[in-house]
């Protein structure tokens, strides 16, 4: 008797187990290295990073509409955000209409309205605390 309640026990825990990973898989589009830990660019946030890596595609889809961007190579940035601290320092510049930052790629890119100097977009960036490298058009 004992024995059918403690395996009822256990296979009720294995079953909830089941579903909320599917749960959290399915609607939160969350990895299933959430859960161990194990998932290191994300810290068990795999859904804000899904949500700032589709953010990233949007604004690089728009950038590459304006007639000029600029791609700068940014030093120093660590974590989603330093993605809004570059974001915020590079969109205060008048003429820039939109930025986008990547931490994998250690970069950002610029659409604009109006030619801006590469000096003032490195400084943008250096005054945010980072550093900025090579810039291409």
């Amino acid at each position: 008797m004992v024995a059918t309640v403690v395996l009822g026990i256990l296979i009720a825990a294995a079953l909830a187990y089941a579903l909320r990973k599917m749960y959290r898989s399915f609607f939160k589009g969350e990895a299933a290295c959430c859960d161990s830990g194990s998932c290191s660019s994300c810290d068990g946030g795999c859904a804000m990073k899904n949500a700032l890596d589709q953010s990233y595609r949007d604004r690089v889809e728009k950038i590459e509409k304006f007639p000029i961007h600029r791609t700068i190579d940014v030093d120093g940035m660590t974590c989603d955000k330093c993605i809004v601290n570059v974001i915020r320092a590079l969109e205060k510049i008048d003429g820039v209409t939109i930025a986008a930052a990547s931490l994998e790629k250690q970069s950002a890119q610029v659409g604009m309205k109006e030619n801006i100097s590469d000096d003032i977009l490195r400084d943008a960036i250096k005054r945010a605390g980072y550093t900025a490298g090579a810039i291409t058009a």
